[in-house]
């Protein structure tokens, strides 16, 4: 028997990417989700991961030969590419839902007028050498790290095998994104690298749309039409304020989990 939205929805191992309403429609029409280049990001640390490095390897140092490897460090870094993900935690005796994380909806998702996007973590579709992981959470992350091989395939080796620590180690003012990451080594720095996502996209939430009046269903709005035209087949939410608090809905029914009661 064909189970139900919400049956589909809890008992999948989900994952969230909160993004612009704009950006959304692209990743469903293409089925691909795109990996970011490392000095994009927005933790300064990542974003400038090499800057304190260079500087304990060379110009502290009288051998030259270091900056050299500064060069072929710098450069190995450059090749890696990252998708972020949040997911659903639990953190001292609470469960923390991804969908539900307004700091997310805030800085990601156009501050509630963007989309989530909720992924079956069973079925993504990773490249041979593609590398995922959660992201770990700590009071102090060094932004520079030391090399101990001077050859550029020593370096590469190096810095695949400590990836865990180099890739997936953030200070805990960021805990709150929850964040399940995916890396890749690419050719070329300035390539842009697709994840394949067409069979792992399952559900969208959307929470809020400027076409949507007070007292008006976010179903009969444009974000809605636009998105039920780009794939009929893909269930859309709504996470919005009601009397249980926030509340999560599906299209026709009762709602399938609120803040006050959880799943239901």
């Amino acid at each position: 028997m064909r189970k139900s939205v919400a049956q589909r929805f809890e008992e999948m191992n989900r994952l969230y990417h909160f993004t612009s309403f704009k950006a959304a429609c692209s990743i469903i029409e293409s089925g691909k989700l795109r990996f970011g280049k490392l000095f994009k990001m927005n933790d300064l640390i990542e974003s400038n991961r090499m800057g304190f490095g260079r500087a304990l390897q060379g110009y502290l140092s009288a051998d030259n030969s270091r900056d050299y490897r500064d060069m072929l460090t710098e450069n190995e870094m450059h090749r890696y590419q990252q998708i972020c993900f949040s997911q659903d935690m639990e953190r001292d005796d609470c469960c923390f839902l991804g969908f539900d994380l307004h700091t997310m909806w805030g800085l990601y998702s156009d501050k509630g007028y963007g989309v989530c996007l909720v992924f079956d973590k069973e079925k993504l579709t990773l490249q041979d050498g593609d590398y995922a992981n959660n992201v770990s959470y700590h009071n102090l992350v060094t932004q520079g790290f030391e090399t101990h091989n001077r050859s550029r395939a020593g370096i590469k080796a190096e810095i695949w095998r400590r990836r865990d620590e180099i890739f997936f180690i953030k200070r805990k003012e960021w805990e709150h994104e929850q964040e399940y990451r995916i890396i890749r080594r690419v050719r070329n720095e300035w390539d842009d690298e697709y994840l394949d996502i067409t069979h792992a996209l399952s559900f969208v939430i959307i929470c809020k749309d400027y076409s949507v009046c007070y007292g008006e269903s976010m179903f009969c709005g444009d974000y809605f039409r636009e998105l039920r035209y780009l794939n009929r087949r893909l269930p859309v939410l709504v996470y919005e304020y009601g009397l249980d608090w926030y509340t999560l809905w599906p299209r026709e029914g009762d709602p399938i989990w609120t803040e006050q009661t959880g799943f239901l």
